[in-house]
């Protein structure tokens, strides 16, 4: 297929140039490069970010649990004050004696900055921080404190910051006759709360079932003391029963930090994949390149080569117009000849039979020996100016029109002659001899094997014999002399004729047309010639068939 017809196929495709799909893959390849890369990127952001909400619940948890034994320890030591209060009948206690035991209770918990009893307003009677009550105190109502029941606020104790958790004492009319408060160490908590390795900038809280924050750790109003953001990342646990909650807050910005970090990977991946892409891309253009240029190479060799052969192929056609312009002149000029022969020849024959009237009738047998070799000669220069192929001719046809001239003219007696032939495509050459030789041995058979007007029959057989050829002449006659050989160069004719030609030109003319003679005497005489066919003669006699 020549490259023009390819490069005109239908499909869009084959239709542009190679380097134009070279660009358009790598710009794939370096979309799908990029694509992937932000792709992964932005999943392992997720997984940063799921990682830290993780960090996040867990840290919720600890703080929560702590916060939760802290408060545990607390209202343990609220119990035992409430015992120390005595029961909701008797006055709080003031004495220096319960001012000690008190004392003792908070010294038994470090995380315990005080413990203190106060009075249904709110004013401490007894402390365990020194021995003068506090007179500026507020009521418990008015710090947040649950009247009805146990509260958590904070608030400060000998200057210190402290979760204050309360519990109300009965009194003997149904309201509380006054509290019982404990008050945790705010710097313990944030100390453990410090100690967290929390690996990102973060805040934990303890919020109030208001939604008060009663302590955050560090300080301020965000995340690690930034501003608080709407997408950092909480985790919300419950401190037990007590209503509160442990809030850790991570800023989502310390979190992308890293991820941060690692876009430099993927951003080297990325370029790196694409520096790849390009390079293979700039060798697949130079690649195209040369392939372009093969291709045109090609494509002009092809076409000088179109353009060669089709001057040569015009070249040839004019030649072989040229010899087809001769070789039929050729034909014509050889079937003319052929006619002027047969003239020529058929002029003789006339010019003969004058002859023929002027001299004795025993060379008058001679005239019409010779007249008949003629005669037979002209009748297969006709023939030859009749065929398709002027140099061949059908000898079955031959022979038929020979022994009917032969009947009408050398038949004195009542012989009769049967011709069984079959068509055989031969040339010229051969054609001519075999011809003589069977007109031959046909006059003589009808003139000498019959005397005294002896009805009889002579055959005259054309058949094919395995790769031969085979010509008979066989008749019922007299036979030949017994004096006579079978195979002899000078011999008289059968039944005795007196012509020296007779079987001596027979023997010359088989040998001339390549065939073997054989003769039989039994019934009468049969000449036998048989000669070898040519496969081309075979396949135009087949054809002529």
């Amino acid at each position: 297929m020549p490259l023009r017809a390819l490069r005109s196929h239908p499909s869009p495709l084959y239709r542009l140039p190679g380097s134009a799909l070279v660009l358009m893959a790598c710009a794939v390849a370096v979309l799908a490069t990029l694509g992937l890369s932000a792709f992964f990127a932005w999943r392992d952001r997720d997984e940063s970010v799921r990682q830290a909400a993780g960090v996040a619940g867990n840290v919720g948890l600890l703080v929560a649990e702590h916060a939760a034994r802290m408060i545990e320890s607390g209202d343990l030591l609220l119990t035992q004050a409430t015992a120390l209060a005595g029961t909701p009948d008797q006055p709080l206690p003031t004495g220096e004696e319960a001012r000690e035991r008190l004392s003792m209770l908070a010294a038994s918990a470090p995380h315990v900055v005080g413990l203190e009893i106060r009075d249904d307003a709110g004013r401490p009677v007894l402390s365990s921080l020194n021995d003068t009550p506090a007179t500026n105190a507020q009521p418990p109502a008015a710090s947040g404190l649950n009247p009805a029941g146990r509260g958590i606020a904070d608030g400060t104790m000998d200057g210190r910051p402290v979760l204050r958790v309360t519990r109300p004492l009965a009194g003997p009319g149904g309201p509380p006759r006054g509290y019982a408060v404990a008050g945790i160490d705010a710097a313990a908590l944030r100390d453990v709360y410090r100690a967290l390795d929390v690996g990102y900038g973060h805040t934990i809280a303890l919020v109030a079932a208001d939604g008060a924050t009663l302590l955050r750790e560090p300080e301020g109003a965000g995340t690690g003391g930034n501003p608080a953001q709407a997408e950092d990342i909480a985790a919300t646990r419950p401190v037990g029963n007590t209503g509160l909650s442990a809030r850790v807050t991570i800023a989502t910005g310390s979190v992308l930090v890293r991820w941060r970090d690692q876009l430099w990977t993927y951003a080297a991946f990325a370029l790196a994949g694409c520096a790849a892409v390009g390079c293979i891309g700039a060798l697949a253009l130079e690649r195209t390149r040369r392939q372009r240029e093969a291709e045109d190479a090609l494509q002009h060799a092809y076409d000088t080569l179109e353009e060669h052969v089709h001057q040569r192929t015009t070249q040839l056609e004019t030649a072989n117009a040229r010899l087809e312009g001769a070789l039929t002149d050729k034909e014509v000029l050889l079937k003319e000849v052929q006619h002027r022969v047969k003239n020529n020849l058929q002029v003789i024959c006339s010019l003969l039979r004058l002859q023929a009237a002027r001299i004795d009738d025993r060379a008058r047998r001679g005239f019409d020996e010779s007249l008949r070799r003629i005669q037979t000669m002209s009748l297969l220069h006709e023939l030859l100016h009749r065929s398709n192929e002027p140099a061949h001719l059908n000898f079955a046809d031959a022979l038929r029109q020979m022994c009917d001239g032969l009947v009408r003219s050398d038949n004195p007696t009542a012989a009769r002659l049967e011709v069984e032939a079959q068509d055989w495509i031969v040339d010229a050459d051969r054609a001519t001899p075999l011809a003589i030789a069977t007109s031959e041995l046909v006059s003589n058979a009808l003139l000498h094997a019959y005397p005294n007007g002896h009805p009889g029959t002579v055959r005259v057989i054309l058949e094919a014999v395995d790769t031969n050829m085979r010509l008979i002449v066989r008749d019922d006659g007299v036979g030949l002399p017994p004096e006579m050989p079978a195979q002899a160069k000078r011999a008289t004719g059968s039944g005795g004729a007196s012509s020296g030609l007779g079987l001596a030109l027979v023997q010359a003319l088989s040998h001339q047309a390549g065939a073997a003679l054989t003769i039989e005497r039994e019934g009468g005489t049969a000449f036998t010639m048989t000669l070898p066919t040519h496969p081309v003669k075979r396949a135009a006699k087949q054809q002529a068939a």
